[in-house]
């Protein structure tokens, strides 16, 4: 039976986590969970989702959050496992390496978590402090070896070792809210956003220094690698999507998206971007003309997003 490409995705305040087919748009199942899921990420053979419990409406609101990952099995449609994140809440950044270890960060604690195995053993076995205050977001290394941190209230970027806490978080500053992050290819350079100053910096990883920065749009979230190599910055005031040159940060472009753009993912033969937008809708970018029309509808508030063969 031939693969079905499906988006799947967070609605966070439909609090469900949802598939559609990609060419129709026909949703193909919807998870209900517990009030205010946000972010996710989906383990190398897209068998399985990996769920961050914030439990509280954005990061500007009060409360203590959530203090669970859930296990979705994608192809069935069923939520199968809960990992236990307590005494840690507010859950937001979820990770996978290339072992399947999962990685799941405490915005209310600061506190990274490693679940090595997360289908035999449903609580954490490593926690590590990220060095700053109100960790949002972050990336791993392939290894997971490495962790570069988003730090909102601290205004700082910090990389920690998950498997060695001897070494101390080391940070950098890289602009006013730092959020959005990835690393390149060779893992040598980590591009970071600054929500507060509107910028977009490349940091070398291993020494944690800036070596450049320039102006992206207004509100910086996301970024993104394509395929092709251009780093696509995701401006959630601007209502655009920003495009660069990795190596030289030389802008290549501007996509105005009407509705605020939340995240993106890529259709599989690389040509296409799937963009979910704060208009309940996912649109369809063409990477070549650096277009975008409307794809579908979805649940209310998509946040995050993954096109899997299903």
């Amino acid at each position: 039976m031939p693969h079905t490409l499906t988006a799947v995705l967070v609605e966070k305040f439909g609090h469900a986590f949802s598939g559609y087919d990609l060419t129709t748009g026909e949703q193909r199942f919807s998870v209900a969970l517990p009030e205010y899921p946000h972010e996710f990420v989906v383990d190398r053979e897209g068998r399985f989702g990996y769920v961050g419990h914030y439990g509280v409406q954005t990061f500007a609101h009060p409360g203590r959050g959530g203090h669970q990952v859930f296990v979705i099995d994608i192809r069935r449609g069923e939520h199968v496992l809960t990992l236990d994140c307590e005494p840690y809440s507010r859950i937001h950044g979820l990770q996978i390496d290339s072992r399947d270890r999962v990685y799941a960060l405490s915005e209310h604690d600061n506190m990274l978590l490693v679940f090595a195995d997360p289908h035999a053993r449903q609580v954490p076995d490593r926690a590590v402090p990220s060095g700053g205050v109100k960790s949002h977001l972050f990336v791993v290394s392939r290894d997971g070896e490495r962790a570069y941190i988003s730090n909102l209230l601290s205004h700082t970027v910090t990389r920690v070792h998950p498997y060695d806490a001897s070494l101390p978080p080391l940070a950098v500053n890289a602009g006013g809210r730092p959020e959005g992050c990835c690393l390149s290819r060779d893992e040598t350079v980590l591009f970071v956003a600054s929500r507060d100053d509107h910028t977009l910096s490349m940091i070398d990883a291993a020494t944690m220094k800036v070596t450049r920065t320039v102006a992206t749009g207004e509100d910086p979230t996301r970024l993104y690698l394509t395929r092709d190599g251009r780093l696509l910055v995701v401006n959630y005031g601007e209502r655009s999507i920003r495009v660069f040159d990795p190596e030289s940060l030389e802008a290549l472009g501007r996509v105005d998206t009407v509705a605020k753009p939340i995240a993106v993912s890529f259709h599989p033969d690389g040509g296409l971007a799937y963009v979910a937008l704060n208009d309940n809708s996912v649109g369809v970018l063409d990477l070549a003309t650096q277009t975008l029309r409307h794809g579908f509808a979805v649940g209310k508030e998509p946040d995050g997003l993954a096109i899997l063969a299903l």
